[in-house]
């Protein structure tokens, strides 16, 4: 964010001023939480009157306690005003050409999918069909846990580990007969996954239904946003092929976190 110059001083004496200029601050840097001393060097204000108006903001739900209970971070509130402003620029157009293009490559059902941190789930947002008769359709728009599919796993794989631990040993469901449960078995794939960058499933969250995902980061960097990835009937699998699905698996999701970014994606 740029400096705010001395022909600014009258605007940051408001609060109004001050309230958006911290949010800006909040939007625009790189770090997850900021202390108040922090926010009151930013805004050149005592950390008394920045504790005052980050209070103002989080009883509005525009900010909210990060886990360490004593600095802040952007709340829901704040999120659900930015999607609200973002209908005329819809997210689903940050992915749908990508999944299109990953259709085209791989012949199969393309999807992207988003998550919340505060619920520790996943919903399919945007998905974009193949021309196969025999093809698996995702629920969209519906919250999903993270441990059963290849697209809630590639999400998990890379939150930060203390997340990673609480969800692995919080009461997973059995979605299918080959869902896996075990927190231990499930941490260990969480291990491979990072190391290979995607994850792939067979009929752990629908049962025949193949599916490799890859995550998709989110402005702030190492953020995860969701995921990306492709579902194909198991009879059509063919497992010769994981190398170069997953590579265009991972192409796409790169390609969307850069759409999110605004940034160029490197070729």
């Amino acid at each position: 964010m740029a400096a705010i110059d001395s022909g600014d001083a009258g605007r940051r004496r408001q609060p109004l001023a001050r309230g958006i200029e911290l949010l800006t601050y909040m939007v625009e840097s790189t770090k997850d939480a900021h202390g108040v001393r922090e926010l009151a060097g930013r805004l050149s204000v005592s950390p008394s009157t920045a504790h005052r108006l980050i209070t103002d903001l989080e009883k509005l739900g525009l900010v909210r306690r990060a886990e360490n209970g004593s600095s802040y971070r952007l709340g829901l509130e704040f999120l659900r005003l930015a999607w609200l402003t973002v209908d005329r620029y819809p997210s689903e157009e940050l992915a749908l050409g990508v999944l299109h293009d990953l259709v085209e490559q791989t012949g199969e059902s393309a999807f992207s999918a988003l998550y919340d941190d505060q619920r520790h789930q996943m919903m399919f947002t945007t998905t974009v069909e193949s021309s196969h008769p025999l093809r698996y359709s995702l629920p969209i728009q519906q919250w999903m846990p993270l441990h059963g599919g290849a697209s809630g796993l590639a999400i998990l794989a890379f939150l930060p580990e203390k997340t990673q631990h609480e969800i692995a040993h919080s009461k997973l469901a059995q979605l299918t007969p080959d869902t896996v449960t075990d927190p231990d078995v499930l941490l260990g794939r969480l291990e491979q996954i990072r190391t290979d960058g995607y994850a792939m499933t067979r009929g752990e969250r629908i049962e025949g239904a193949v599916a490799v995902a890859a995550p998709v980061f989110g402005l702030i960097p190492g953020s995860v946003a969701g995921a990306a990835g492709i579902s194909i009937p198991e009879q059509r699998f063919d497992v010769s092929k994981i190398e170069k699905l997953a590579l265009q698996v991972r192409q796409a999701a790169a390609q969307i976190s850069a759409n999110i970014s605004g940034q160029q994606l490197e070729r």
